[in-house]
């Protein structure tokens, strides 16, 4: 993996000193908008007997059902949480005048790039399912399916090219996406840059898995996040190992590690139970905070900005994982859809002894290369 940024041992920083580390860092995100409308739903069961029963009398309302609208999509909510943790972002979407309007109310370090197009529209149904929330995403992903690249511009090429880290995410959401990762992880740069991908859902992109593990054995890419049913169907396809449904965490860690040996990259996987990451042949497991009953929709998203964070400040595998377990679990349980600023994120550490986690004790003072 390459050296992002020439970084300099300091132990003991402060959260000023943390804060001024993370603001030197440069991370851009592309490449999907999505108005997201979440819709509670007790029993899914019940939600199909009434839709069925209305289907059967020509149609109706089935009303008592909580719902609420907000912006998302994988890179506007990995944008918006990066920038909320103080890291110079920005992000690349595809969208319409509606998406410039909504973005325009941003935090100071995150900029906006709109790419001319049709944004995605996602109803998410969150639903209980065996002790847990199951999100369940009816999706219309617009003009995402075949975005390639082809539509950035010198000046976005240039800005691609002075981030310390690119972040490509709902790679399966675009027939492009092989397309897209050869595009912008190859750019100048490479060497003193992350690349960083989380392919989201897989299943109906199995195809284009193999072609993707291509662009892996070039090296391209350092860090693949997965959530457990990603890595489930990703270990599968390329035929090492099976994670059983009812996982342990050893078995969180062995698709890991398999999956490492696959692909020759870190391997990150995050599940509601905790976290887990191989990476050098090193492996390192941290449990979640807690469990939290609601919504779960971006949580994934929360994640990922923690572990760009903690990769690229070059925190310990351990410190890494508890600072993303972190940036979920106090988004999961603020229930206002927002992500948390660096101040929460350690304030909670600093409290959750129990966790075993001191963001004091692995970082590193940073040096920028300057603005984008």
């Amino acid at each position: 993996m390459p050296t992002a940024r020439r970084i300099e041992r300091e132990n003991n920083l402060s959260l000023s000193e943390l804060v001024e580390s993370v603001a030197k860092l440069r991370v851009s995100v592309l490449p999907d908008f999505f108005l997201d409308r979440i819709i509670s739903v007790q029993s899914l069961t019940t939600l199909c007997k009434q839709a069925n029963a209305k289907a059967a009398a020509g149609g109706g309302s089935l009303r008592g059902y909580s719902q609420t609208e907000v912006r998302g999509g994988n890179a506007t909510n990995l944008a918006y949480a990066l920038a909320s943790l103080s890291a110079r972002t920005r992000l690349f979407c595809i969208g319409d005048e509606f998406v410039r309007a909504t973005t325009m109310n941003h935090p100071p370090s995150l900029q906006v790039r709109v790419i001319k197009g049709r944004p995605g529209f996602t109803a998410a149904l969150e639903v209980p399912f065996k002790g847990r929330t199951a999100n369940i995403m009816v999706s219309d992903v617009g003009d995402l399916v075949d975005f390639d690249g082809h539509e950035l511009t010198s000046s976005d090429i240039s800005a691609l090219e002075r981030s310390d880290c690119i972040a490509l995410v709902n790679w399966s959401a675009n027939e492009k996406g092989n397309q897209l990762a050869k595009r912008v992880f190859s750019l100048k740069g490479r060497k003193a840059r992350l690349n960083f991908l989380d392919p989201a859902d897989l299943s109906g992109a199995e195809k284009r898995i193999k072609p993707l593990k291509k662009i892996l054995d070039t090296g391209l890419i350092d860090v693949i996040s997965l959530n457990e049913n990603e890595a489930r169907i990703l270990a599968k396809v390329l035929r090492v190992g099976i994670t059983p449904r009812r996982y342990r965490p050893r078995d969180i860690l062995k698709a890991s590690a398999s999956l490492h040996d696959a692909l020759d990259v870190a391997v990150d996987i995050h599940t509601p139970a905790g976290s887990a990451s191989t990476c050098d042949g090193q492996h390192a497991w941290a449990v979640a905070p807690g469990f939290v009953r609601g919504f779960v929709t971006g949580a994934g998203d929360l994640w990922d900005a923690g572990d760009v964070i903690g990769h690229l400040l070059r925190f310990t595998m351990d410190e890494r994982l508890r600072f993303a377990n972190a940036c979920a679990y106090i988004y999961l349980s603020s229930g206002r859809f927002s992500p948390p600023n660096l101040s929460d994120v350690t304030r909670f550490l600093k409290v959750a002894k129990d966790q075993g986690f001191a963001y004091r004790s692995g970082l590193r003072r940073v040096t920028t290369r300057g603005p984008f």
